[in-house]
């Protein structure tokens, strides 16, 4: 059995989507849990697929075609930390951008929607010899993943009856 994904959560999708809307290089868009050495950058942003919670599920089947189709409504949450001195500013405009034409369009190509956003957090932190500005916020979307498999239809049945004393 060959099951097929047809629709699912793209995460470089969405960091390109956010170095769009940032105007930040590609390159300074990182999975969290795989941050390079970022000693030499001045900003730069992280995202992290938090969790996704299914809200509804529907399952088709297509004669003809022998297939069996499984479509999930899910809402997803992406948690998006920026760093570098303009961290709490770069997050106000990621979160106010999210409600314009062009995002939705593209969230749309995407087969995701933009749901909401967290409050966002300001975790900037001084030590001795410096301050390190830091701010996160949560994202949350709508997606819809697709998987699809074959399954044979049954043309004929035969049915088998035994008799017991």
């Amino acid at each position: 059995m060959q099951i097929t994904t047809v629709s699912k959560l793209e995460m470089t999708e969405i960091k390109n989507l956010i170095a769009g809307i940032l105007n930040l290089p590609e390159s300074n868009i990182f999975d969290e849990d795989s941050v390079p050495d970022v000693s030499s950058l001045d900003r730069f942003v992280t995202v992290l697929n938090i969790s996704q919670t299914e809200i509804g599920k529907e399952i088709l089947y297509f004669g003809n075609e022998e297939e069996e189709v499984i479509s999930t409504l899910k809402e997803a949450t992406i948690t998006v930390k920026t760093y570098g001195n303009d961290a709490y500013d770069l997050l106000c405009k990621l979160t106010e951008s999210m409600k314009l034409t062009p995002v939705w369009q593209k969230l749309k190509k995407l087969r995701m929607g933009y749901l909401r956003c967290s409050d966002i957090e300001n975790i900037s932190t001084t030590s001795a010899d410096k301050t390190i500005c830091h701010a996160q916020v949560d994202l949350i979307f709508s997606i819809n993943p697709i998987v699809k498999t074959e399954i044979k239809r049954g043309d004929n049945v035969n049915f088998t009856f035994e008799v017991t004393k």
